[in-house]
């Protein structure tokens, strides 16, 4: 299946940065070590150094990221024919993004410069046009995919609504592997288990976004994020918390690494229960902060997250069914509705 693109530099192009960007860390804390890298299948042994083609300086060619190190999970690529390279597949990003040091390795050619809003604000940034780009059976051409250092993204590149949106994906946290699959409206789902958790999402932006999501009686909007490492609140949501006493411990400073690399103080607690479709997702770690990126989707004014990584890894399995709208929860052995029982959050990232 081929999907052609020919967008206007300027219409929405709009990323859930926080999707990008790394763990939150104590506000005064030293940088934590990036996490190590490996080689891609086909890549040379060693990194080179390239010329980026935005400054015309020299940068090394950064590997992606050990993806284990922060739950994130990816699928291989090629761009023209080379490869594979590692993309995180990001549902939160409306973009297919890509690393600057690739496009320099693949002599790509620039394209215009986009404004996006991310975590910290907005920004501009370069892109690059993708002649072709290959992910098992879905081709994507005329591709222009904005730039950002692989450091920040912590791989080679993202793979955006814009390529998910005939698609399905399916995360098995309990093989650690990632299937993109095509479907079709009314396709029966991959998870069919008596006690799976489905639940319906109505769309923004190419996003899917959860509007029955409960914290203390109140209704909030949870959007899938499978790009970012820890879950995001809006101030929204923020204020909620604070007047509802929801919360399972102080709130305290902390550091975002955006998308740009740039540092973005927020706040940071554990909110006691989050309820989506009778199922309790208890003492969530969640950072707050007043992110572009929620007012250009109008989630600004009503409490809203980003259910990260952290959270999402709770569970056996998630489906993501773009085409129907549809998230389904595969609950960890031993976790039902009828039992009641709850899942808590734990260090581990896993239920108990």
């Amino acid at each position: 299946m081929k999907h052609n693109v020919h967008r206007p530099a300027l219409m929405a192009l709009l990323l859930a940065a926080p999707l990008l960007m790394g763990s939150a860390q104590p506000a005064g804390a030293p940088a934590a070590p990036e996490a190590p890298a490996v080689p891609p299948a086909a890549a040379d042994p060693t990194p080179d150094m390239v010329v980026d083609p935005a400054t015309g300086t020299l940068i090394p060619f950064i590997q992606p990221f050990d993806l284990d190190a922060t739950r994130r999970m990816a699928v291989e690529v090629t761009i023209g024919g080379q490869g594979p390279f590692s993309f995180l597949v990001d549902t939160g990003a409306e973009r297919t993004v890509i690393a600057r040091e690739l496009a320099a390795r693949l002599k790509l050619a620039p394209g215009e410069q986009l404004r996006l809003a991310t975590i910290g604000g907005s920004a501009t940034v370069p892109s690059f046009r993708v002649a072709a780009l290959q992910m098992t059976d879905l081709e994507m051409t005329g591709l222009v995919a904005p730039a950002f250092y692989g450091r920040h993204i912590g791989a080679a590149g993202l793979i955006g609504v814009d390529m998910l949106e005939d698609r399905r994906v399916l995360i098995d946290f309990r093989k650690q592997s990632m299937s993109v699959t095509e479907t079709h409206r009314r396709a029966r789902p991959t998870i069919r288990d008596d006690d799976a958790i489905v639940v319906t999402a109505r769309k923004v932006g190419g996003r899917l976004i959860l509007s029955n999501a409960i914290l203390d009686g109140k209704h909030i909007d949870v959007i899938i994020d499978t790009g970012a490492q820890s879950s995001i609140g809006n101030l929204a949501m923020q204020r909620l918390v604070s007047k509802r006493d929801t919360n399972g411990a102080p709130l305290q400073p902390v550091i975002l690494q955006a998308v740009t690399g740039e540092a973005v103080p927020a706040i940071q607690t554990v909110i006691k229960r989050i309820n989506i479709n009778n199922l309790d997702m208890n003492n969530l770690r969640v950072s707050f902060a007043d992110a572009q990126a929620f007012r250009a989707l109008g989630l600004d004014k009503r409490p809203a997250l980003l259910l990260g990584m952290d959270c999402l890894s709770l569970f056996d399995r998630v489906e993501i069914d773009f085409p129907n709208r549809r998230i389904i929860f595969d609950l960890p052995s031993g976790a039902s509705r009828e039992s009641g029982q709850r899942l808590a959050f734990n260090n581990a990232g896993r239920g108990r």
